[in-house]
């Protein structure tokens, strides 16, 4: 079955998934990296408004 919504993504064979939303990195006055939606607000603390400390997150990169 087609999804007619833009936010889906094509995995194949009529597979559709949700598109990730828009993230951003920010660093805090610690030097701690957090992952953050995209449109929170940089001035108020991260961690209130829902950021993950990025050593909580599991990151690979190839390579």
């Amino acid at each position: 079955m087609e999804s007619g919504n833009k936010e889906e993504l094509e995995l194949g064979q009529g597979v559709y998934h949700p598109s990730a939303r828009p993230m951003k990195v920010l660093v805090d006055d610690k030097g701690v990296m957090y992952l953050c939606d995209k449109d929170i607000d940089p001035d108020k603390p991260l961690k209130e408004q829902a950021c993950w400390t990025c050593d909580k997150v599991l990151f690979t990169r190839g390579g």
